[in-house]
């Protein structure tokens, strides 16, 4: 059975772990009200931008440290050498970008943003700022949660949050209908917890650099550089797509639209983080390279969450946003939450085919695996923007995600045995999504919404009470004796 210690940190890894969302939705009605469509969707680009250079500059490490602290957990000496290494490694990769995009960045934007009004200076390099002040952070949060410390992970988490909303504000109300509010939020807070995570990293291990261990680190860290680049362009290039074919406005409702099935995405994340430290502890512990009941446990329970929080969002999106956010041009991102909630059916198999290549250091395999999805995406999202505009690229992500899953799952079986209950991680998911698909095209316009919503979410449901009802009823009867 899952522990009660299991769930109290996973209900802070989970909760905190999605602050960021929490401060995005605190912030979303003040920008709103204070940006038009076209800024928002600029405000987007260089959001995504940010993301793009973290992945850079972060180079892998946040893995890297989480892997090898279980390799190292037990001999003290080394763990200090290896932490101390990644952390030295993090601050020398920080000033070098730092350099290089103040020498070449405005004739990057220059070139990629022609005749848009998206310009380096200032805004694109304080995104390469925020960028390595949150890579340092993220890896210190990664270590966090490998080393089961969920009070430190809930305050420096909180501390974040906190200044990021309060310098936001500040700006917005000093500075409105700019730009000048969120990004400076954002950078101000990036360097706030990039100090507090370099004094815990240099208090508690150390600042040693062991060249040795570079190269070690760098044939660890290299695929997973590409892996994180691919599933960059996987999330966030649509972005650019639709720059380049429509307009910096159809980029803030599509990147609005994204922002209302966030809650879906960080709940999935912090969930996936809880149980990534207890199902390594188990393979670990038992030397397993083949799937177990206790683990498929996790991967069962991440699925029928995953159901139950698509219906969720389905249904209440339009009901709150408007209560919060009151310029109408932002609610035709409605009519696209569905279908890019159901980008996220198939996580519970995805992270199921991925934990093996991380635990067992095959990362190699994640280039290719996302480089083939990120070049079908590419396309796909092309062709369809041409022809169908918004609603092309949302229904080339629900299209490419499940490809991604699927190469994934032809790569980690080479080095894993895998046997679950497909109905539950496969046949559940794919049957949701067709009845929400079928509901979506066939009833709506045709009925309220909120009633078409609500059936979905009584599908869910019921799917979920039907084919989880031995875990409901064990899990009913386990509460009932506490």
């Amino acid at each position: 059975m899952i522990s009660k210690n299991f769930l109290k940190s996973s209900f802070i890894y989970t909760v905190i772990g999605a602050l960021p969302l929490a401060s995005s939705i605190i912030l979303l009605p003040f920008y709103t009200n204070f940006l038009e469509t076209s800024d928002f969707g600029i405000l987007a680009i260089y959001i995504s931008f940010t993301f793009l250079i973290q992945i850079i500059v972060n180079f892998g490490f946040d893995v890297y440290i989480g892997i090898h602290f279980f390799e190292y957990k037990d001999n003290k000496e080394k763990l200090r050498e290896y932490i101390g290494t990644v952390v030295v490694s993090l601050l020398i990769l920080g000033v070098f970008f730092t350099g290089l995009s103040f020498l070449v960045g405005n004739f990057s934007f220059g070139l990629l943003f022609h005749q848009k009004d998206i310009n380096f200076f200032p805004y694109g390099f304080m995104s390469v700022l925020t960028a390595i002040c949150n890579s340092f952070f993220k890896t210190y949060c990664g270590l966090l949660i490998n080393q089961q410390r969920p009070v430190r992970f809930l305050w420096v988490n909180l501390f974040n949050f906190v200044l990021t909303i309060a310098i936001s504000l500040i700006g917005l109300y000093l500075y409105p209908h700019t730009l000048i509010g969120p990004m400076w939020g954002r950078l101000l807070s990036g360097v706030g917890i990039f100090l507090l995570a370099l004094y815990f990293f240099a208090s508690e291990f150390g600042l040693a650099f062991q060249t040795k261990l570079l190269r070690g680190i760098f044939i660890f860290c290299l695929p997973m550089l590409i892996y994180f680049l691919m599933s960059w362009v996987l999330s966030y290039i649509d972005r650019y797509i639709i720059n380049y074919f429509l307009t910096t406005s159809d980029v803030g409702v599509y990147d609005f639209a994204v922002k209302c099935t966030l809650l879906i995405d960080f709940l999935l994340m912090g969930l996936s983080n809880s149980i990534a430290p207890k199902i390594y502890k188990i393979w670990t512990d038992e030397k397993l390279s083949q799937s177990t009941m206790e683990v498929n446990r996790y991967y069962n329970a991440f699925t029928a969450i995953t159901v139950l929080m698509i219906s969720i969002t389905i249904l209440f999106i339009p009901i709150l946003v408007p209560l919060i956010v009151y310029k109408q041009s932002y609610y035709a991102a409605f009519a696209f939450v569905p279908l890019l909630s159901l980008s996220f059916i198939f996580r519970g198999a995805y992270t199921m085919y991925l934990m093996p290549v991380l635990f067992f250091k095959k990362t190699k395999v994640l280039p290719k695996i996302f480089f083939f999805s990120a070049v079908i995406q590419i396309i796909v999202s092309v062709l369809m923007a041409k022809e169908w505009g918004l609603t092309g690229v949302v229904w080339s992500v629900v299209i490419t995600k499940p490809v991604q899953v699927y190469f994934l799952y032809l790569e980690s079986k080479k080095i894993f045995q895998f046997k679950f209950n497909a109905m539950k991680l496969l046949f559940l998911p794919l049957l949701f999504s067709v009845l929400i698909i079928l509901t979506e095209f066939f009833l709506t316009g045709r009925i309220n919404h909120i009633l078409s919503h609500s059936l979905e979410l009584a599908m869910g449901i019921i799917l979920v009470v039907l084919i989880y009802r031995k875990e409901l009823t064990t899990l009913l009867q386990t509460f009932k004796k506490t």
